[in-house]
């Protein structure tokens, strides 16, 4: 078996992120079994050996408290935790080592602290009070789902208290920030900026560009590269709409005498997310239809998932896996297609094809031809490697279309360029002779815009992303410049600007009073995260616990 696992680990990878996941959670949750005759390496912390509990537990609370952060989802099931990267090993020891620093400084929290903790999530809105029934549907099938049991949510309410009182603790030196300084910042972010600016088009110069066939040919010659076809693949694959599994996720919704049970609960624990048009919260009552059709698309993609797992398992068990694709899905009354050949970065034609289509298709072979079943927005894709094409430079007259477009487009850049930089200098000298800088900017056929004062703040500004610039960049721009200066032109995507720095303008006193009090404490709690977050830094490195032979750690896990 585990023979098999090395060979195919590609498409087994999943499944054994699973199985890893679930055995942790199994011996957390049952002391002393299972374990064999395994030898243990998690790793240490500050020197110390890492105990198989302690990681236990800290996977445990890393995957709920991915669970709370993603609005009820697991994260070996959602593939949201893929999309933006999240290292459930990472997670889980950074915890581990902030329990570890926790016990080390001496706090510990009570089951009394932990109970508030349980009254104060389940508590409803509508009432006011703790809701038991909530609490108990929310232990016995959201947990239960997840594979944790509710002694593992306790201990995960008491460590994350834990956590929390050591981030106040070690974050305590951010909020040491006096009145006056506070002020001084506060002054210095809301101060505005009075400006001008004058926007250069880099779709003016194209008219100017002169075409001759020696230069285009040359520029073809000079950037091969630009004009490559690289390398494509093509796959057959089948695809398994989670649209097919609704009327079996339904009757599976409509069997589980829990079901009412379990809305509630996730209701409970999810109230920020069901609002009417007004931002005010629903009730249960109001926002039950919505929450059993989530819960039945979530079913749906699960029987999906299972039944792409299944028909991928019967293939692994065949030869020629490419050509027993075609065959088994036949047999089995699945269509199954091939892609036009696509590269990497572009991906194939497929309406919501899921994000990871290519990358998976592209690390396909004749040796290796089956890949991992995929989920994506509305269905799980089987893929069986087809062909490879190789990369291929197209002939100038192939391209010469393209060709010339891009000349033009890099040639109207290059005499914009020459504008603006012109125009800097007439600007420049302008000023100096008491002119105004709209007056240099009309001398050369331009006009100066006008941009209403705003702060370093300022996530809009509106005329200047009406011209296709992005607000930061020309607010910080701004704010590096002087009272009376002139930037440099700033190349764009579509041309350029310059900007004119007529003065700044101070906070007046009265804002000053009625929004300082909150700015400083939003400054201060901000110190004091960014404070507790360096310290954590420095505690990673020094512990040791990220360099815990991840791998050797796998294979303890699943008993290799």
């Amino acid at each position: 078996m585990i023979g098999t696992i090395r060979k195919h680990s590609k498409w087994l990878w999943g499944i054994v992120i699973f199985v890893v996941i679930v055995t942790f959670v199994f011996w957390d949750t049952n002391p002393g079994g299972g374990r064999g005759n395994v030898e243990e390496n998690f790793g240490t912390i500050y020197g110390q050996t890492i105990k198989r509990d302690d990681l236990a537990q800290a996977y445990t609370d890393a995957r709920i408290g991915y669970f709370f952060m993603s609005g009820g989802q697991w994260p070996e099931r959602d593939e949201r935790a893929r999309m933006f990267g999240f290292n459930l090993d990472s997670e889980a020891r950074q915890r581990l080592l902030m329990n570890h620093l926790a016990k080390q400084h001496g706090i510990d929290v009570g089951d009394k602290a932990v109970a508030q903790e349980i009254i104060n999530i389940f508590t409803t809105s509508e009432t006011g009070a703790f809701n038991p029934q909530q609490y108990d549907a929310f232990v016995k099938q959201r947990l239960a789902l997840g594979g944790v049991a509710e002694a593992s949510f306790e201990r995960f309410l008491k460590n994350d208290l834990g956590r929390q009182q050591l981030a106040r603790l070690f974050g305590a030196s951010g909020k040491l920030i006096t009145d006056r300084a506070a002020e001084g910042f506060y002054r210095r972010e809301n101060e505005s900026a009075a400006t001008e600016f004058v926007f250069l088009a880099s779709s003016n110069n194209l008219a100017k560009v002169k075409l001759d066939d020696a230069q285009l040919r040359a520029y073809h010659t000079n950037n091969l590269t630009a004009y490559r076809i690289s390398e494509r693949v093509s796959v057959h694959y089948v695809y398994f709409p989670y649209t097919n599994f609704t009327a079996e996720a339904d009757k599976l919704l409509a069997a589980n005498t829990n079901l009412t049970a379990l809305l509630q609960a996730h209701h409970a624990t999810n109230t920020f997310r069901y609002r009417d048009t007004n931002g005010t919260a629903l009730t249960f009552d109001q926002a039950k239809t919505k929450i059993r059709s989530e819960f039945l698309d979530q079913t749906a993609a699960r029987l999906g998932g299972q039944k792409a797992g299944e028909f991928a398992n019967e293939l692994f068990k065949l030869p020629n896996q490419a050509a027993s694709l075609l065959k088994h899905a036949a047999e089995k009354g699945f269509v199954a297609k091939a892609t036009e050949p696509f590269t990497e970065m572009d991906g194939p034609a497929l309406t919501n094809a899921p994000a990871n289509f290519a990358r998976t298709a592209f690390g396909l072979s004749a040796d290796e031809a089956l890949g991992l079943p995929i989920g994506g927005i509305d269905g799980v894709y089987l893929m069986a490697f087809k062909d490879r094409l190789k990369p291929v430079d197209p002939p100038f007259e192939q391209v010469k279309a393209k060709v010339t477009e891009d000349y033009r487009r890099a040639q109207s850049t290059e005499l914009t360029l020459q504008e603006g930089t012109k125009l800097v200098q007439a600007a420049n000298d302008a000023l100096a002779k008491g002119k105004s800088f709209k007056d240099a900017c009309e001398a050369l056929g331009h006009v100066a815009l006008e941009v209403p004062p705003f702060s370093r703040n300022a996530k809009s500004i509106e005329i200047v992303e009406s011209r296709g610039l992005m607000a930061e960049e020309f607010r910080d721009l701004v704010f590096t410049l002087a009272a009376g200066k002139v930037s440099s032109f700033r190349p764009t995507s579509g041309g350029g600007f310059i900007a004119h720095v007529k003065g700044f303008q101070p906070v007046p006193d009265l804002q000053v009073k009625l929004e300082l009090p909150k700015y400083t404490e939003s400054l201060r709690d901000n110190r004091a995260n960014y404070a507790f977050r360096e310290w954590l830094s420095r505690e990673v490195e020094r512990s040791g616990v990220m360099a815990p032979l991840q791998t050797q750690t796998k294979k303890a896990v699943v008993g290799e």
